[in-house]
């Protein structure tokens, strides 16, 4: 027994390494190309970092009570090795998108075994564009939450297998949690699942002694967070709740989800925060066509599907939380449930808020894996299909997208003049 189990754990180290690798290769050839030149938010964050090495120390991006700093530190630290310059700011959501990658291998694995994993993490590892891209830009934290969410769905599901609540568990679980809402706020759409999740899996152990090293972590974590709200009046409470959130026009933007952001999440159109150059190439390509948004809502239900009977039997009290498969279901449906309410939603043709949605990936490679039930080919040549489909998205990538109408004429000479213009009159960051 212990020589299979030595096999089999081995063939997992080799099997990630080698997803790894894929990751990085795919990460450095985009670092290399124009389809990730530095944005004007990625900047703010590499000034931020520039001015920590100077002693400053900023609890959020700067000009706004909200997204924490911990990238910027990061990228201070990159800067105190290497120097200060574009790939190592970068490195900072590489770093993190590589252990992205392993945590839904890891995640995969716990669900499927093996070939689960294995899907799992290609499908993190060569991915979509729109991940892609995300996957390597320091701007707001993004791909750390995922980290952040993807450590708290495995801890959740090592927690709900059990049944019972370790004290080092629960206060490991307030730590990630108080640190990815110093962050991000977005971590929101983790954590509602999850305290769904672990109140089916715990039903009358759900409160106990563990919630105290639980708070005491999400004190720790947050403490930046906590500390800036109370001298200044809960102002990112004001800035992250305000107007803007709404149910009167969810079902519109329900539908905008379905026929503009999912075509984006999942590879057949490219995103942009340029309105003007998104809305005629989105137009007239075919992912723009109905049928692309009406096939891809049957991808989901599908998908969902794949992990409703786990969730069924959590409702009904017949299973402990031993399928983490209703967790990444409850995901699934609470991210862009939250996302069509919130303040957020005009965001269709750049969707970062939906980002937390690859973390249901493994829910995917589950689903992908069942089919070979029909036929033992399937299940392959589906996932080959999607590869291939994730490649052509990275290999038509058009660089003028990725940039807002404001970078549009943007040269090397000019922004060196208004560089020069600024640091003579004393300003050292604008935004």
């Amino acid at each position: 027994m212990d020589r299979i189990t030595s096999r089999i754990d081995s063939r997992a180290v080799l099997a990630l390494v080698a997803v790894l690798l894929a990751a990085l290769a795919l990460r450095l050839y985009l670092l290399a190309g124009p389809q990730t030149e530095l944005e004007g938010d990625e900047a703010i964050v590499g000034l931020m970092a520039r001015h920590i090495l100077q002693g400053e120390r900023p609890v959020f991006y700067y000009m706004q009570p909200y997204m924490g700093s911990l990238e910027a530190y990061m990228a201070a630290g990159m800067f105190a090795l290497l120097g200060s310059s574009t790939f190592a700011l970068k490195l900072v959501p590489l770093i993190a998108a590589l252990l992205f990658t392993a945590l839904i291998f890891a995640t995969g694995y716990r669900l499927g075994g093996l070939a689960s994993a294995v899907l799992s993490g290609l499908l993190v590892a060569i991915p979509p564009a729109f991940l892609a891209l995300w996957s390597l830009k320091a701007r707001g934290g993004y791909i750390e939450i995922m980290v952040f969410g993807q450590l708290m769905i495995l801890l959740t599901m090592r927690i709900a297998k059990r049944g019972t609540v370790l004290l080092w568990e629960a206060g490991l679980l307030g730590l990630l949690a108080g640190l990815a809402l110093w962050t991000n706020p977005l971590i929101g759409v983790y954590m509602l699942p999850i305290a769904i999740y672990l109140l089916l899996a715990l039903r009358k152990k759900v409160v106990g002694v563990w919630l105290v090293p639980a708070a005491a972590g999400v004190f720790v974590g947050a403490y930046p967070l906590l500390e800036y709200n109370l001298t200044h009046r809960l102002a990112t409470a004001d800035a992250m709740l305000g107007g803007g959130w709404s149910l009167r026009e969810a079902p519109h933007y329900l539908g905008e989800f379905f026929r503009v952001s999912l075509p984006i999440l999942a590879g057949f159109a490219q995103a942009s925060s340029s309105q003007q150059l998104f809305w005629p190439r989105f137009a007239s390509s075919w992912a723009g066509h109905s049928q692309v948004a009406v096939g891809l809502a049957i991808f989901s239900l599908a998908v969902l599907a794949a992990g409703g009977r786990a969730l069924l039997d959590l409702l009904r009290g017949r299973s402990q939380g031993n399928s983490g498969k209703s967790l990444l279901v409850l995901l699934l449906v609470v991210v862009p449930t939250v996302f069509v309410v919130s303040k957020f939603r005009d965001l269709v043709t750049e969707p970062r808020y939906l980002l937390p949605l690859y973390s249901g990936i493994p829910l995917i490679a589950a689903a992908i894996l069942e089919t070979r039930r029909v036929r033992a080919w399937l299940p392959p040549l589906l996932a080959a299909v999607i590869l291939i489909g994730n490649l052509l998205s990275i290999a038509t990538l058009d660089p003028a997208l990725n940039l807002p109408d404001t970078a549009i004429g943007s040269r090397a000479a000019n922004r060196a003049e208004l560089i020069d213009f600024l640091l003579s009159r004393g300003l050292n960051r604008v935004y």
